[in-house]
């Protein structure tokens, strides 16, 4: 495998794939934010306590969230490393709103799914809401639909109920 070189980049620009500093920059900044934000406020406050443990709760959603942070910084850096050298601007009034539209649809999928969720229980909607995000999305084989879509709920059912002893899904 070769590395690529700053030739084979400005080539590969000129024949049509585009750099996104733009989208590197602030995609960065918000996955950083919100590892930022576990860090500070969610870990500490909701990760408890278990004096019996030999790990604390939070070590673990604490290591996840500073590679958040980690990763999040070095995508931000990039994108603005790149913004500085080609001139691009931070901010643009120039919105695609279609485009804005069509990438915010699987929020409110979701978002309307939390919010049915919250009158039935997971195991009993979630086969439909992951096979509906499936049909959404362009899944046409009905194997693949029932498959991704039955396979992951009977396994956390299995996980919960069975192995965990809880029973609350």
């Amino acid at each position: 495998m070769q590395a690529c070189s700053t030739s084979d980049i400005n080539k590969s620009q000129s024949q049509g794939v585009v750099a996104m500093p733009r989208s590197d920059f602030w995609s960065g900044l918000v996955v950083a934010g919100i590892g930022l934000l576990a860090v500070l406020w969610m870990i500490p406050n909701y990760a408890g306590s278990n004096p019996f443990a030999r790990m604390p709760p939070g070590l673990v959603p604490s290591i996840g969230a500073w590679l958040m942070v980690v990763c999040g910084g070095l995508v931000a850096a990039k994108g603005l490393i790149q913004m500085l050298r080609s001139g691009v601007a931070p901010l643009t009034t120039d919105l695609h709103w279609g485009a804005i539209a069509w990438a915010a649809w699987p929020f409110a999928y979701v978002g309307a799914a939390i919010w049915v969720m919250s009158f039935i229980k997971i195991t009993w909607f979630g086969a439909f809401l992951i096979g509906g995000m499936l049909i959404l999305l362009g899944e046409r084989r009905w194997w693949m639909i029932v498959g991704c879509s039955v396979v992951p709920v009977a396994l956390l059912y299995v996980l919960s109920v069975y192995l965990m002893r809880v029973g609350v899904v």
